[in-house]
């Protein structure tokens, strides 16, 4: 009963009024195994500052992105002096952690089902445990991984993950899948990070460290000359097994509302790769994304948005830059666009989306997107630009049509599934 007044204080007690107070301290309640200096240490908001429009929000966001509970409120009460404010968090801890079972689809990798689960908030210091398992028609993988979001309490996070992954890939597209050619792509190794796990500052900077074992194998060469066949000759020269060896520098910006919100995001990657390092290949590889989400009007959100990348050096044909994953188009199939991938790449997007509540949204988009390779001494370009309408169902499946190719494409890769809280 103490719990539910403790809420429904929460909920009435108005923020606005107390904009511009200072916080004279920071109270938290509901916690019964978090610790409670592990809370004030991830809130974005300290005592002494003075409350901001917005920062209740920011406090909520940065407790739900610890995945430790089940609920998070946050509000303001007024402090024992004039100008000054009481911070209120109330939380409803996860007794273990998160189960999830999920269907998924997309354009690369057809149909396929994962599950992951994880163990959250080991000794009451935030850490979790986790695992996870996908497969699908042209791929699998599975993985486990460890993240302590307060490494030696500080404001820094520590990373450890264990992956392995297999994929069946086209090495040209053909509706014949006998002409395509293909091979396989085997990945296993394990990654290291630090950095700033949640929006404790505007920018966000993650060192990581990685190590791979690629296994290239079964491949068939085409049948046919597709390209003058240098694709698929870089492939069989590259058949068994190398080794990866990479450090790279990640900074990023992601906006405080949610999915399509208002705000900023920005995210920028330096990978740099050396066979000092016992890797295969010695090359730098830098991928920048930027996009701008405005408000119009309520409900109504106009998003700008531009990638580039560029590899430099002698990097394999895997580390290349294709236009499909987290690159593909929304109206354009994947690989139509350089399917050699290129070592240069920029792709950018214009949207305009419908809020429908619970539905999810309805867009209107343009996109254009270029890929760029030289082979001994010849510059390959191939560029495309389409216009098209899109639903993102639910806030899960991402659907778009092409009105100027007829394409229609499923960019999510997550078509359902249920995540459950314990």
């Amino acid at each position: 009963m103490y719990k539910y007044l403790i809420l429904l204080c929460l909920i009435a007690t108005p923020a606005l009024g107390q904009i511009g107070h200072e916080i004279e301290k920071i109270e938290v309640r509901g916690n019964e195994k978090t610790r409670v200096e592990i809370i004030h240490q991830v809130l974005p908001i300290k005592v002494g500052d003075n409350l901001r429009e917005g920062d209740i929000d920011r406090c909520r966001i940065v407790l739900e992105r610890l995945l430790l509970f089940r609920t998070a409120f946050v509000n303001v009460k007024p402090g024992a002096e004039k100008g000054k404010a009481i911070l209120v968090v109330y939380v409803q801890e996860k007794r273990f952690g998160d189960l999830g079972v999920s269907l998924e689809y997309s354009e690369l990798d057809g149909f396929g089902a994962s599950t992951n689960a994880h163990y959250a908030n080991l000794r009451g210091e935030g850490k979790l445990v986790g695992v996870e398992y996908g497969l699908g028609e042209r791929f699998k993988y599975w993985g486990f991984h460890y993240s302590d979001p307060l490494f030696l309490k500080t404001n820094q996070a520590f990373h450890i993950q264990v992956t392995g992954s297999s994929a069946d890939r086209d090495i040209f597209r053909n509706p014949d899948p006998d002409i395509r050619g293909r091979y396989d792509l085997e990945r296993i190794g394990f990654a290291m990070g630090f950095g700033q796990p949640s929006p404790l500052r505007a920018y966000h900077f993650v060192l990581k460290y990685a190590f791979e074992a690629i296994q290239i194998g079964d491949f068939q060469h085409p049948p046919i000359p597709t390209g003058g066949g240098i694709f698929a000759n870089e492939i069989k020269a590259a058949v068994g097994r190398e080794t990866l060896s990479t450090l790279s520098f990640n900074l990023f910006k992601q906006p405080v509302s949610a999915i399509w919100g208002q705000g900023t995001d920005f995210n920028a990657r330096l990978t740099l790769s050396s066979k000092l390092l016992g890797s295969v290949a010695n090359y730098i590889k830098l991928r920048t994304e930027l996009y701008r989400h405005q408000q119009v009007t309520a409900g109504h959100i106009l998003s700008l948005g531009v990638k580039t990348g560029g590899v430099w050096g002698n990097p394999p044909f895997y580390e290349r830059f294709y236009l499909d994953g987290d690159n593909q188009l929304r109206g354009i199939e994947r690989r139509v666009i350089g399917p050699e991938g290129g070592t240069l790449f920029v792709a950018a997007e214009a949207l305009y989306a419908i809020d429908l509540k619970t539905l999810g949204r309805v867009y209107a988009f343009a996109e254009s997107g270029g890929v760029h390779r030289s082979v001994n001494g010849n510059d390959r370009r191939d560029a495309d630009f389409a216009f098209g309408v899109g639903m993102l169902l639910f806030n899960r499946v991402d659907i778009s049509f092409g009105i100027s190719t007829g394409t229609l494409i499923v960019k999510s890769h997550r078509f359902a599934g249920v995540k459950i809280g314990l």
